[in-house]
């Protein structure tokens, strides 16, 4: 049980460190900086990783970085594909270009975070 605290904790931080190197460091930034909200970006990305911590948990046996950070990229690619996919069909806040480095960059931060979920899961 300790473990699976320590993945989601872990995974949060994850989630959350690369979100914001990516989007505001870095400049990947898509919509209006003024009206993200800090508390609800965390709540989001402690429900990523508790999700992806019971998939690798429970049904998956992943118990390694490297294994980790394989399922992560493609559970990643496919969640920033839909969601900004479902912008860019609903809405005009997005663009085609814009699909692709979300899916990207979705990819990349849930590779990392489910690296450490994995490792985190495989410690005794």
């Amino acid at each position: 049980m300790k473990n699976k605290i320590l993945a989601v904790l872990s995974g949060t931080v994850a989630l959350f460190g690369l979100g914001y190197l990516i989007y505001v460091i870095l400049g990947f930034d898509y919509y209006d900086a003024s009206k993200v909200e800090i508390p609800k970006i965390i709540l989001m990305d402690v429900l990523y990783a508790t999700f992806v911590t019971i998939i690798f948990g429970t049904w998956a046996g992943i118990k390694t970085f490297s294994t980790g950070a394989k399922a992560g990229l493609i559970i990643g690619l496919f969640i920033g594909g839909c969601t900004t996919l479902l912008l860019f069909a609903t809405t005009d806040l997005t663009d085609l270009s814009r699909v692709i480095s979300g899916a990207l960059t979705f990819g990349v931060r849930f590779a990392v975070a489910g690296g450490v979920i994995g490792w985190f899961l495989g410690r005794d």
